[in-house]
């Protein structure tokens, strides 16, 4: 009945083992979040983007009714000309020369967010890519790790079956 100590014994070994496989599990959590977070930030990228070029749709319009004199939109610059009068050719020209250094900036800036959110896709693709490989080497290496331990586990207990029944036959 000494194998019956031992194997025993052994129990807390492999809880240790098991618990060892969860915490490797358990990283692939970790990842998961990191992974959630990426797409947040490409989210956040994305809706910058987009109020970019909101914006920069907003100041071609005001420069083209600057420049044409129509207004299609109701706005409080609209309002305020009607209330208040016609500006000056000189303050008019002068709004379309800001406009336009702003639709300018508005337009870099707009190519150098899509640049960077081309370039943050592709650096997170190459990291989900290289992940997906990692995480199917270490899944494959754990799985057969835990395998092999159940089987040494079941290998001990049929000997100790074996033994106390060879016992008790001779009784």
């Amino acid at each position: 009945l000494s194998d019956g100590k031992q194997y025993a014994a052994s129990i807390d070994d492999i809880l240790e083992e098991e618990e060892h496989y969860a915490d490797q599990l358990k990283e692939y959590l970790f990842y998961a979040e990191a992974l959630r977070a990426v797409c947040r930030k490409h989210e956040l990228m994305q809706y910058d983007l987009e109020m970019a070029a909101q914006d920069l749709a907003s100041k071609k319009q005001q420069c083209e009714e600057l420049a044409t004199g129509t207004v299609r939109t109701f706005s409080l610059k609209g309002m305020t000309s009607k209330l208040f009068g016609q500006e000056t050719p000189e303050q008019r020209e002068a709004r379309i020369k800001v406009l336009e250094e702003q639709i300018h900036e508005g337009e870099e800036q707009l190519k150098s967010k899509n640049l960077e959110g081309r370039e943050f896709v592709k650096a997170a693709w190459a990291d989900i890519e290289r992940f997906k490989e990692q995480k199917n080497h270490d899944l494959k290496e754990a799985l057969i790790s835990y395998a092999v331990m159940q089987i040494s586990m079941c290998k001990k207990g049929i000997q100790v079956w074996t033994n106390a029944k060879e016992c008790f036959s001779k009784m």
